[in-house]
């Protein structure tokens, strides 16, 4: 028994990946009522852990479930990026206050100098793996040292759903200027300065926050 629900939370875990990943990339476009029968004659699975996944993907955020009526894709308006970036300037300025004192310099130095190559990548590529390594690079070094795992979870989960709208608008972004702030935001860790990295990253979500806004538009 213990091997058949070992195998149902490893198959639900799988389904989850790639369920979010079609949301994500947009194969199952938002708003769209999700066809759970159709959906386990495609992948060859039952009901159940379809269920599971899509619910574990509900209270990410990515799927509504409304009540005698199904689930569905989670919809993409300024509501909702203005309540994604409302939350996420709290928890960030908290994850950048816990991390800066724990941050080695190596590991900031470390950033600039990919920071320098990424800037290379997109002129040569314009890809979008190109800003999600930059991304992690900064913020998952910021998550990985504020010591909150719950934290990193959380603002993790809204990055994502940032990336669904990035993905929709195909990265229109100024790389430039988000090279530029990222830099400020290691510079100001690498002085020790927690008020000015706080202040940075502030001012660099700040502009992410707009640069979306005026692109979903």
């Amino acid at each position: 028994m213990a091997d058949k629900r070992l195998s149902r939370y490893v198959l639900t875990d799988e389904l989850y990946g790639l369920l979010k990943q079609k949301i994500l990339s947009h194969d199952i476009s938002a708003g769209n009522k999700i066809n759970i029968d159709q959906l386990a004659r495609d992948l060859g699975v039952s009901n159940i852990p379809i269920r599971e996944a899509l619910f574990r993907l509900a209270s990410d955020g990515f799927v509504k479930v409304v009540p005698f009526k199904g689930m569905y894709v989670a919809e993409m308006n300024m509501t909702d990026i203005d309540e994604i970036f409302e939350i996420r300037f709290a928890l960030e300025e908290l994850a950048v206050r816990k991390a800066a004192p724990h941050i080695p310099k190596f590991r900031l130095e470390q950033i600039l100098q990919e920071l320098d190559a990424v800037e290379q990548m997109w002129e040569a590529s314009h890809e979008e793996n190109v800003i999600s390594k930059m991304n992690h690079d900064l913020h998952g070094t910021i998550f990985a040292y504020a010591g909150n795992e719950n934290l990193k979870q959380m603002v993790t989960a809204l990055i994502e759903r940032v990336h669904r709208y990035l993905n929709l608008v195909h990265y229109k972004i100024d790389m430039n200027a988000e090279i530029a702030e990222h830099r400020r935001i290691v510079l100001a860790l690498l002085e020790k300065d927690t008020e000015k990295a706080v202040e940075a990253s502030r001012i660099h979500l700040h502009q992410a926050y707009q640069r979306l806004r005026d692109n979903f538009k």
